[in-house]
């Protein structure tokens, strides 16, 4: 291993000290190793396999920290392939999942926050753990407390450390690879901190790429900084001939409150109609109907027919594998949003909902057996509504009960 390799130190790290989500982290030199080869054996790529490890479902373990210093450099060394990638996953070790921000940003202060006050709060956990009723109890409470208080060091150490490497990581918007140069993009909207550096810096990427997805990718990142002097810059792209830019500039308007005709008009349309799925715009996974239908959500005209009949739109064409992201995080939003809540009566019949109820639980029933979120699930539960498919297709009067 050279000096100039991205790996120098890897051996280093006390790996086998380390946790991750399936145990000690000794496994992840290989996983470093095998994205830095960029070669791999079965369905998902090495990257994919780490984050299953040290990100899994957007949880940081106590190993993530440890590997962004390599990352980074992997990240900046043209020799790799898919370095795109690399960043990606330097997203997650930030913020784990991103739809538990969108269509807001991230902020940090909310963990830090949490950790000061875990911290402040370990006499009363000592307290708890020598009130133990036994050893056995006792051990138990105390792995329960080293485990919270990890996890909680793990989720602001993560981001700190991303953070800190911004600066280097920044020059990679003018990468040669459309795909690196939005995941750039997308790393910059997680940091509002970091905000009077990036804004200057996603402006100009903005105005020079070609790629409209990557484009777009950077209009959307500015709106999830959230810094308002940017609306102006967002809301030039409202009226652009590019769709991605058009539906990038409403999303990112609805982050600062604004919601007028012309925001949820294109919001309206990109949810019913979205682009063509491309690498180059990632937030989500890359779900522009999803992403159109959580901005639209923002707004008073959520719950009107015109808005969810393009929601349904969109689901009745998010269709195999491809579709799963556009139908699922296009229903949980239309979904919750239609069946708010616990309702102060729940209704007793199809009759009892409201007219744009009745056309969601239509439409719902009209599906063959379609797997819906579980939280669009629980949100009819609340109402009342059976979740059955035969059941619901009673329930809504399309078929007699026994047929």
């Amino acid at each position: 291993m050279t000096d100039d390799d991205p790996l120098t130190g890897l051996d280093d790290v006390p790996w086998a000290q380390l946790q991750h989500s399936y145990g000690m982290a000794d496994d992840v030199p290989g996983h470093l190793r095998a994205m830095q080869a960029g070669v791999w054996e079965g369905r998902y790529p090495p990257s994919a396999q780490l984050a299953n490890r040290i990100v899994h479902q957007g949880t940081r373990s106590q190993a993530a920290v440890h590997t962004v210093p390599f990352l980074v450099r992997m990240a900046l060394d043209p020799r790799l392939v898919d370095r795109h990638r690399f960043v990606g996953l330097l997203v997650a070790i930030a913020i784990g999942l991103d739809n538990n921000y969108l269509p807001n940003g991230y902020d940090a202060r909310e963990d830090r926050a949490y950790l000061a006050n875990l911290r402040g709060d370990a006499d009363d956990w000592a307290r708890w753990i020598g009130e133990a009723a036994d050893d056995e109890q006792r051990k138990e409470r105390e792995a329960n407390w080293a485990q919270v208080l990890m996890d909680a060091e793990a989720v602001v150490c993560s981001y700190d450390a991303v953070r800190e490497a911004l600066p280097a990581l920044a020059v990679l918007l003018t990468s040669g690879s459309p795909e690196l140069r939005a995941e750039t993009a997308n790393l910059l909207a997680w940091f509002p901190e970091s905000a009077s550096t990036s804004i200057p810096l996603l402006k100009a990427f903005i105005a020079d790429e070609g790629s409209p997805g990557a484009a777009a990718t950077g209009v959307v990142a500015l709106g999830l900084l959230g810094e308002p002097a940017t609306v102006p810059f967002i809301g030039r792209y409202l009226d652009s001939p590019i769709v991605e830019l058009r539906w990038a500039s409403a999303f990112a308007l609805t982050r600062f409150g604004i919601a007028g005709p012309a925001v949820v008009d294109v919001l309206t349309q990109v949810v019913a109609q979205p682009p063509e799925k491309t690498e180059t715009m990632s937030f989500l996974e890359g779900s522009y109907s999803g992403l159109a239908a959580m901005a639209l959500a923002e707004t008073s005209e959520a719950t009107t027919l015109r808005a969810v009949d393009a929601m349904l739109a969109s689901l009745a064409d998010c269709t195999g594998v491809e579709g799963f992201h556009d139908r699922y995080y296009t229903a949980h939003t239309l979904f919750t949003l239609i069946f708010p809540g616990d309702p102060a009566e729940p209704p007793q019949s199809f009759g009892d909902l409201s007219n744009v109820q009745q056309r969601v639980v239509r439409f719902a029933a009209d599906q063959d057996e379609a797997a819906w979120p579980s939280g669009a699930m629980d949100a009819l539960r609340r109402w009342n509504v059976p979740t059955r498919h035969s059941d619901l297709r009673v329930y809504a009067g399309i078929v007699r009960a026994g047929q």
